[in-house]
Order: structure tokens, then C-alpha cells, then sequence
């Protein structure tokens, strides 16, 4: 499901549409991502020592629809059913599925013991890599209800004047205040899980929109109705219980 093209005013200075999803142009919200150091002179004639490997996010995950220590997982660890969704907090249809979609899917599948279910990054740009970090900064126990909050008000944050000044207003609601909220999103190394969430789901598993989701294993297609997805989940359940 392509990712429905959204402006926000006076902030977005243009943005390029890169695989059917909208990316960021370089620079934009800098406040949101990593600053870039200034390049570094050095002497013609002074040898520089080569750089040292950096491990692939991929090779450190190893199979990466297996829970990992970073997921936030929501429902029984022993449950059959696992779904994985890759969404990114500015994307309009992952708001439209966790809003129309998952309130059923909690209550059946989560609630009941049959699924976990894990919500994972992928922005597609700077204001939903601020908003991913925010979200994961605050205690787990509070990740999923944050996430639910910011989907729920994402037009609000999108289209308004000060699209920061509503991401605080929205945390202060879970305990946390503005310095708090200008930290997380200035954590390099919740920058860096948020990037490499995003470099695994579409080098190592290659999605190309958001949502992504995938149950046991198996890719569902964009942004489904709940009588859509409630058939996949009962083909996966009665497969995975078969076997127990």
C-alpha cells in the first residue's frame, strides 16, 4: 500500500516520492534528525587509517521477523500468532489501520492470549524518526498507548504550525515534560535504532511502503480492513495450533 502523499505547513520544503513512500528532502526538520559534522581538513601528505567495519544491523539481528531485544511486544510471548508491523508516524494509511484495524485486533487475537504483536519503525521522514524516538524513550510499559496517541492526533502534528509543540503536549499526557522530550529526540543511539529498523526492514526484507505487516512469517499487503486480516490471522492460527 502506497503511503498517501501529506504536507506539513510551514515546515515541509518539499519532499520526493522514492518507492511509492515520501521521503524527506536532506535537511528537512533538522531538529528531529542526526546533525552532520563538518568535514575535517587534513594535510595532503598525512595518512589516514582505513575504517574500521560496521557491522550490518541485519548480521547483529539475524532472522528479523524473530522478537529482538528492542521490540516493544504486546500481547503473550507464548502465543501462537506473531504479527509484525513496519509503520512510520507520519504515514496516513498506518494511522488509518491502527485506528480502524487494530482496536479489533487487540481485542480478539491480543487480549485473548492468540497473538503478540510488535510495532516497528520505518520513517520515512525526519518528523516521524522524532516522533519514533520520542515513543521509544519512554518506558516500554507506555510505548504502545504513546505510538496509539500519536497516530490518533497525526493530522494534528502534520498539518500544524509547530508540529513539536503538539508531540510535548501529547507526552506531557504520559509523564513526560519538554526537556525530557527534547532528549529523546536528540538520543544518538535511539537515532541510530530507529535508522537501523528502517535499513533492515527494507534491505533485509524488502519493503517498499508502510504499513508492512507480516503474521507468522507471511506479508500482508498494505493498510487491510479487519475482515480482511482477520482471515489471514485465523489460516495462520489454525496452521500454527495444528502443530502443537
Amino acid at each position: 500500500m502506497i503511503m498517501k502523499t501529506m504536507t506539513v505547513v510551514g515546515l515541509l520544503a518539499g519532499v520526493a516520492v522514492i518507492g511509492g513512500a515520501v521521503m524527506a528532502a536532506d535537511g528537512y526538520l533538522g531538529w528531529f534528525g542526526e546533525s552532520k559534522p563538518a568535514p575535517v581538513l587534513r594535510p595532503m601528505a598525512q595518512a589516514q587509517a582505513p575504517a574500521a567495519p560496521t557491522a550490518s544491523p541485519m548480521a547483529a539481528m539475524g532472522n528479523a521477523l524473530d522478537i529482538q531485544p528492542n521490540d516493544r511486544v504486546q500481547g503473550s510471548m507464548t502465543a501462537p500468532l506473531t504479527m509484525i508491523e513496519y509503520a512510520s508516524m507520519t504515514c496516513s494509511h498506518c494511522a488509518d489501520f491502527n485506528n480502524d484495524t487494530m482496536p479489533q485486533v487487540k481485542k480478539d487475537w491480543i487480549a485473548t492470549g492468540k497473538m503478540k504483536y510488535v510495532l516497528r519503525d520505518l520513517a520515512w521522514d525526519n518528523l516521524a524518526v522524532g516522533m519514533a524516538k520520542v515513543a521509544r524513550c519512554a518506558p516500554p510499559s507506555q510505548f504502545s498507548a504513546i505510538a496509539d496517541a500519536f497516530f490518533k492526533n497525526q493530522s494534528l502534528i502534520v498539518t500544524g504550525n509547530d508540529p513539536l509543540a503538539k508531540i510535548k503536549e501529547i507526552a506531557a499526557t504520559f509523564g513526560m515534560d519538554g526537556a525530557k522530550v527534547d532528549t529523546c529526540i536528540k538520543d544518538a543511539a535511539l537515532h541510530t535504532e530507529v535508522e537501523n529498523s528502517k535499513k533492515i526492514a527494507m534491505e533485509g526484507l524488502g519493503v517498499r511502503g508502510t504499513p508492512a505487516i507480516f503474521v507468522n512469517g507471511t506479508k500482508v499487503d498494505g493498510a487491510v480492513d479487519y475482515p480482511t486480516l482477520k482471515k489471514t490471522l485465523e489460516e495462520a492460527y489454525a496452521k500454527a495450533t495444528a502443530k502443537r
